[in-house]
């Protein structure tokens, strides 16, 4: 997908939101914003090379941030769907594993537009639980390489070293008050292998061989624009 396509694709859900929350007040806009707690999983001995040596390699997580646009389209008193766009800065950080020296890291930063389509199931007092399918679309892949003892940073471009989508599941639960504010904890499975590495893009940059799927927890905050919820009434004594 390209730029223009992505920049289509979001307009046409912002006007899709504005008409809803125009026409139809239980249909609502949001917008969000938050931190990615990111790492990519990988299979075993995975080998990445570094100052021309393979390395056997492991990875840690890293922090990023997410933030994008969705809609909230109830379905029922309980169940709503809800689509979203949102751009998500993910990755890992990569250390060397053999032995307890580290020479080198590498720091994978990979920014992707995901695109997961969640249903809601509301619990008491403004909680509520979420799960769906997801699709990310690779914006762009860049490793950051730092060796001990060299003053210079390498970098290196690789976003064809890795597949241009990507399948994930989300799982999360969170919280809405009656002013439409709320946040929400979710964790973001990948279900699909995205590495494209060959052993020729190996010997340019420290791009890890083998399977790798991307693992992210999100913590995030949202604004609901529509109509406020009403506090439920007061209990009168009798």
């Amino acid at each position: 997908m390209t730029l223009p396509q992505l920049r289509k694709l979001s307009l046409l859900l912002l006007t899709a939101g504005t008409f809803a929350t125009a026409g139809y007040a239980q249909v609502k806009f949001g917008i969000r914003n938050g931190l990615n707690i990111s790492e990519i999983l990988t299979s075993d001995h995975q080998i990445a090379i570094i100052s021309g040596s393979p390395r056997s390699i492991r990875n840690f997580p890293k922090t990023g941030y997410n933030g994008g646009i969705f809609l909230s389209i109830p379905l029922s008193a309980k169940f709503s769907l809800q689509p979203e766009l949102i751009y998500s800065n993910q990755g890992a950080t990569g250390k060397p594993s053999s032995g307890y020296t580290i020479t080198a890291t590498e720091s994978y930063k990979l920014n992707f537009l995901n695109i997961p389509l969640l249903l809601q199931y509301k619990l008491p007092l403004g909680f509520f639980i979420e799960t769906g399918p997801q699709l990310g679309l690779l914006l762009s892949a860049k490793i950051n390489e730092d060796i001990v003892g060299v003053t210079n940073t390498n970098h290196y471009h690789v976003k064809d070293s890795y597949k241009s989508t990507d399948f994930s599941w989300v799982l999360g639960g969170g919280y809405v008050s009656p002013i439409n504010l709320g946040f929400d904890i979710r964790y973001n499975l990948g279900l699909s292998n995205f590495s494209n590495t060959n052993s020729s893009k190996m010997s340019e940059a420290p791009v890890q061989d083998g399977s790798i799927k991307n693992s992210v927890v999100q913590m995030s905050i949202f604004y609901l624009f529509g109509r406020i919820k009403s506090r439920p009434p007061a209990i009168e004594g009798n």
